[in-house]
């Protein structure tokens, strides 16, 4: 099996060699970068499958490094680190497609736990205040090379939200402490490139609105056959 291929640009040396030095103990295979400007002239000649990179750099920032970097590699999995973390600074890192934003100092379980999710197929959040259909969907959606994360509240989902951009949130329709249709106009807004697939025990169309219904009781091959479908490249 092809070893994932990570890229780690920092302009702190210790952080840059530590991380890089951490990643490959667990099987990947790594290069850094100490400036954007490298980061961008590697992946002219180098694919990486994700990319760990810093805010605050000299020279370009990793917000523009990444915007340089996408124009060669549209389907990177970027991942931002910064010690100056900001609402406004994740919003942008999250609407340049950025899939995960980690503050410093890092966390390197979390760090590890965010690059095994960035090698896989694609991410998937299931909003449900039971949670019961994310338990019985989870172990056959994982085998399948998906990472799935699941929370029961509304609230919840947004704050994970402005840390990961998911795939695709599965969101029940018929939620009691925030409605479903007003969960995703809230998501949309913190990553216009989420899918949203509404699960509603009553047929519901929702006009003007681009979302797939799914009916319950859910029929897990059907989740299955969607999910090939909304994450086909």
């Amino acid at each position: 099996m092809t070893r994932a291929r990570i890229l780690v640009v920092d302009d702190d040396d210790t952080i840059r060699t530590t991380l890089a030095d951490i990643i490959t103990v667990k099987g990947y295979e790594v290069a850094t970068a100490e400036s954007g400007e490298t980061a961008v002239e590697m992946c002219t000649e180098n694919r990486y499958d994700v990319i760990l990179m810093d805010v605050r750099m000299p020279g370009i920032d990793g917000v523009e490094a990444f915007r340089q970097i996408r124009v060669h590699q549209p389907d990177v999995r970027m991942i931002i680190m910064t010690a100056y973390s900001t609402q406004e600074l994740e919003q942008v890192a999250l609407d340049e497609g950025a899939i995960a934003f980690l503050p410093k100092p890092l966390d390197i379980q979390k760090v590890l736990e965010v690059i095994g999710e960035a090698v896989k197929k694609a991410s998937i959040l299931f909003v449900e205040e039971q949670g019961t259909l994310a338990a019985a969907l989870a172990p056959m959606l994982e085998a399948k090379g998906y990472s799935v994360q699941s929370v029961t509240s509304p609230v919840n989902a947004l704050e994970l939200a402005r840390q990961t951009a998911f795939t695709v949130v599965f969101i029940d329709l018929e939620m009691q402490t925030m409605g479903g249709l007003e969960l995703y106009l809230a998501l949309r807004k913190i990553n216009p490139t989420s899918i949203a697939v509404m699960l509603s025990k009553m047929h519901t169309e929702l006009e003007k609105i681009p979302i797939t219904v799914m009916p319950k009781p859910v029929d897990p091959e059907v989740v299955l056959a969607l999910l090939e479908q909304l994450t086909r490249p």
